[in-house]
């Protein structure tokens, strides 16, 4: 799922809220003690600190969310030292005070910090053609039945045919600026989505919430690093299946390509992370041959 980046914001979740604290707790500590002139040296190195830090995220195109709380840790230090000075002291002595300012910042960063930690764990919203493609979804009683190893039995579905599908697959991979970033393996087809591509062998759709059954009963693990046909699972914050593929190469430099079919869309070869169902996966394995669900003729109508 990203580790790099799942760390990095770690980093700065923990950055701010137990560093900010620890910060604003050593500029109470030696405001009280008198010690005015080490805290003037400590606030001056720690805006340095936090200045170049934050210069050389956005150098290296971090985004926003990433570099704006070592802007805020700057601008919080530079407020300090300010208010240590001769001249804005004269002026906003009686408005702010270092302890003041020490004070604040006790409170804001905890809470800045779980802000920060809500917002960059939201997942991002499917994008409306993958969420409304065009075609309704039908089921028909002459279906077979697909049933798990345990013997639950799984909806299988078809799509109905889609106005101008190949120009919808277009649309979207240039709207979620992947057109450099896929390689389409195969074009639309109504008979299944993500999940029956990987677990009807591409007849059938199979429905996300009937996903965690068949991982529970085909005896599906989590497993790091993958192997060439273990299959990949996405979900949003609530831990709901969003999407479904197959892994197709890992290379000697941990270069994995998934193949996956986008809803009643084209079939895709990508990275883990360039598709539009989002950040959140975890590779599964199960120590059965093959992930096609066990099929049964459907019972004669009766």
């Amino acid at each position: 799922m990203n580790p790099s980046q799942d760390q990095l914001q770690l980093f700065t979740v923990l950055w701010i809220g137990v560093g900010g604290s620890l910060l604003a707790l050593t500029g109470i500590c030696l405001e009280r003690r008198g010690a005015r002139r080490a805290n003037r040296i400590l606030v001056a190195a720690l805006f340095l600190a936090f200045s170049l830090t934050g210069a050389i995220l956005a150098l290296a195109g971090r985004s926003f969310g990433v570099v704006a709380p070592f802007a805020a840790l700057s601008a919080a230090c530079l407020a300090a030292l300010a208010t240590a000075s001769g001249l804005v002291h004269w002026g906003m002595s009686r408005l702010l005070k270092p302890n003041v300012v020490w004070g604040l910042l006790l409170v804001v960063s905890p809470v800045f910090s779980l802000v920060y930690a809500y917002r960059i764990n939201r997942p991002d919203p499917l994008p409306p053609l993958l969420v409304d493609t065009g075609p309704s979804m039908h089921r028909d009683p002459l279906y077979p039945l697909a049933v798990t190893d345990l013997g639950h039995e799984i909806t299988l579905f078809q799509y109905d045919a889609s106005k101008s599908p190949e120009t919808l697959a277009d649309i979207l991979v240039q709207q979620e600026e992947l057109t450099q970033k896929v390689i389409r393996v195969a074009g639309p087809d109504a008979a299944c989505n993500c999940h029956g591509w990987v677990f009807t062998n591409g007849r059938y759709g199979v429905t996300s919430e009937d996903v965690d059954r068949i991982l529970a009963d085909n005896g599906y693990r989590i497993v790091e690093p993958p192997q060439e046909g273990d299959i990949v699972i996405y979900r949003d914050d609530l831990d709901h299946v969003r999407h479904t593929g197959l892994v197709r190469f890992v290379g000697a430099d941990g270069l994995v390509l998934v193949e996956s079919k986008w809803g009643p869309l084209g079939i895709y070869l990508h990275t883990p992370t360039d598709q539009p169902y989002g950040r959140y996966f975890h590779f599964y394995r199960s120590p059965r041959a093959g992930h096609v669900l066990i099929m049964k003729s459907a019972a004669p109508p009766g």
